[in-house]
This record gives structure tokens, sequence and C-alpha cells, in this order.
């Protein structure tokens, strides 16, 4: 990216929203391995400390729109450095939380904030990084993202076993208004200036008006459950299958280095690589994995599953977050990808509960046997829609920049 002195570099941006998509999925999943803990700590059943995790998922689904609508108004930096400082103050009030049902308004209120980092960070992207490296881009932020979780899985049982649960959750307390101050750096993206331009409704209106985005939030919802919900449980099949929580966190481990791995892989093959194949390929990962751990729930089967998931995210979920910002208009760009993550979101987090029956009882085989057979759909339909796509006038036409800094008496049609 041209500039003035010292102005950040493409790849240096790249490295910032690393950071957050990194502490995002830290401190999504830091709250899992001290549920335990936390029970005996206050005297609770672990079904109500659980609503720590509950309650943290269900904001993040819930105020993604909310964030990436003011984004479109105030600009994107701004909302995301807002989000990190009430992340880490939230996170704090949790660690230090003198009873359960502080723990769990502290941990929903981290949440709320969280969910900023998710759709404003993307659209973020679709703002300032050209075209023809936005999949490479969307690759290296969900690689971070796995590395994120599944570092905060070990280093919550270390700091656990080594002072109290209350030392993890420090970790993202401070280490969020650091990278606020850190994200200063980040050049904006010009606001809507006019008081007469589009309103938060009419912007969701225009989304919801386009046909592409009438396919992609049900196709998201689906899609989000076979990607990013069912395979959370090939920890718990490896421990109920006798392996121990220790074992059960480093086999699943390899989700986060198979996802840097697979970030290496789109860097090399972007510029050859269509996003059709490259969705198509990076769901056909996720089948095999989930096929593998249907047949068997063994170390061996639950490291190649993981392995493959962690491809499958780099891959195939990156190519389609750099689709839908393909085809996003960028005046509503913000609102546009928040749509879609709280569909992907809300996908997983029904799947998880769909299943939740079957991981009681321990039927893991049939368990990942249905996430097998809901990926099916999901790479076919989704293939052809991208083909379809890349043929269009739309994928030829879309502005790929900014929106720009000019009053604007209406929104632009997205048709």
């Amino acid at each position: 990216m041209a500039g003035k002195a010292g102005a950040l570099s493409d790849r240096a941006i790249v490295a910032v929203l690393c950071g957050g998509f990194f502490l995002l999925d830290f401190d999504l999943v830091v709250i899992n391995p001290v549920l335990v803990p936390v029970s005996k700590d206050f005297g609770v059943g672990l079904g109500t400390v659980a609503f720590a995790l509950t309650g943290y998922l269900a904001m993040v689904g819930i105020m993604q729109p909310v964030h990436g609508s003011v984004s479109d108004r105030v600009g994107r930096v701004r909302v995301l450095r807002t989000a990190l400082v009430g992340l880490g103050v939230a996170d704090l009030g949790a660690a230090l939380a003198p009873n359960v049902a502080l723990l769990i308004v502290g941990r929903a209120i981290a949440g709320g904030f969280a969910a900023a980092l998710i759709p404003v960070t993307v659209a973020y992207v679709g703002d300032h990084i050209p075209m023809e490296r936005r999949q490479r881009t969307m690759a290296a932020l969900m690689s971070s993202s796995a590395v994120g979780a599944a570092s905060a899985t070990v280093v919550a049982g270390i700091l656990t076993d080594l002072l109290n649960w209350r030392s993890p959750l420090l970790i993202p307390a401070i280490a969020a208004p650091l990278l606020a101050v850190v994200y200063a750096r980040l050049p904006e993206t010009p606001p809507v200036r006019d008081a007469a331009g589009p309103s938060a409704r009419e912007r969701f209106a225009q989304v919801l008006g386009d046909g592409w985005f009438r396919f992609f939030i049900p196709f998201t919802f689906i899609e989000g459950a076979a990607m990013m919900g069912l395979f959370n449980f090939f920890n718990a099949a490896l421990q109920k299958h006798g392996s121990s929580v220790l074992m059960s966190g480093l086999v699943t481990s390899a989700y986060g280095v198979a996802a840097i791995g697979g970030s290496v892989v789109v860097k090399a093959i972007d510029a050859r690589a269509t996003g059709a194949g490259m969705f198509g390929w990076g769901t056909g990962l996720l089948f095999t994995g989930y096929l593998t751990a249907a047949l068997t729930q063994s170390v061996a089967g639950i490291l190649i599953a993981s392995a493959l998931a962690g491809l499958a995210l780099a891959v195939g979920q990156s190519a389609l977050q750099a689709w839908i910002l393909e085809a996003a208009a960028p005046e509503v760009r913000g609102s546009a990808t928040a749509l879609i993550a709280c569909s992907v979101f809300t996908g997983a987090a029904i799947s998880t509960a769909a299943v939740g029956p079957l991981a009681s009882r321990g039927d893991f085989g049939l368990l990942f046997t249905i996430a097998a057979a809901a990926t099916v759909p999901v790479s076919i339909i989704g293939t052809l829609a991208r083909i379809r796509f890349a043929n269009s006038d739309r994928a030829m036409t879309m502005p790929a920049g900014p929106p720009p800094a000019v009053d604007r008496e209406a929104p632009n049609s997205l048709n």
C-alpha cells in the first residue's frame, strides 16, 4: 500500500489484524478448560458455570450486526479499538468476579465486545487489501484464530494447574487494551459523513434486498454448522475413548497447526486457483476429516480429522470470506459481513446444541457421520454458486476499495 511516511504496509496491517483474530479465539476458548475448576471454587453445578460460555457465544452472534453497522458510520478502526478496550475491561471483571453470577455477566459483556472483531475486521480487509490478495489475507486471519484457540486450551490448562482458574482470564484482560494501542496505527476507513446518509435499517435492507446475500445468509448458516460447529466434539470424543484431558488437547491442537500450513498453501496457489476451486477443496478436506472421525475416534483418527479441519478452515472458509467481500458494496460492507458472521455463528451454535444428546450418549460415530453428510451439500452448492458468481456481471463491476468519503443522499443499489 502506498502512503504517507509512517503508514503501515499491507503486510503490517495484516499482521495487526491477525493479532486481533488470535486474541478473539483465545478469549472465546479460554473459558472451556476452567469450567470444572470454577464450579468447584464457587460450589455450583457445571451446568450453571457453562452459562459463562453460552452467554459469550450468544452475545457474539447478537452484537455482530450492531458493530458492523456502526463501523459503516463512524469508521472501522474506531469500532475495533473501542471493542478491544471493552473486551479487556469485561474480562478483568470476570477474572476478579466474587461469584458465578458476575463471572457470567462479565463473560457475556466480553462476548458482546469481541463480536466486533469478526465483521469489522473482514470489512476492513475489503476496504484496504487489494482484491487479488484478499484470499490469502483471509487464510492468514483464519489460521491466526485457529492458533489462538489451540493456544488457549494449552495455556489455560497450564496456568490453572500452576496458579488458579482466574489467571488465564487475565491474559486477554491485559492483552486487549494493549492491542487497542497498536490498532491506532491502522489507517481508518472513511465513514459516511453526512447525517442524511443511509440509516442502519436502510443499509441492512440494502444487503437483504440483494439476491446474492439472500443466498449467502441461509447458505452460511448451514456452512457455519458444518465448518465452525461440529468439529468442537473432537476433544470430547477422545476423552470418551479414554484419552486424558492433556492428551486430547495436544491431539486436537493439530487443528491450529494445520491451519497455519493451510494459509501457506493458500499463499502459494492463490494466484493460480479459482475461488470455486479453493472452496471445493476446503469443504472436501472437511468432509474427509469428519468421515475419518466417524470411522474411528482413536488418537490417530482424531489427529487426522483435526488436521483436515484446520486445513479446511484456512482454504475453504477464507475462500468464502473473500467471495463475500467481492460481492458486498463498499458502503454497506460492514453491515453485510456482520450479517454473514452472525449467520455462521448462529448455525454453529444451533448445530452444536442439536447433536448434544448424541455426545452425551457417546455416539460420536453417528455425530461425525451427520457432520460429514451436512458438508456434502455445502460443498456442492457453494462450489457451483461460486462458479456462477465468477461468471456474472457483478464480479466484473463491483468496486473493490473503501466507500468514498463523500456526501451521499441515498445508498447505492447492490443490484
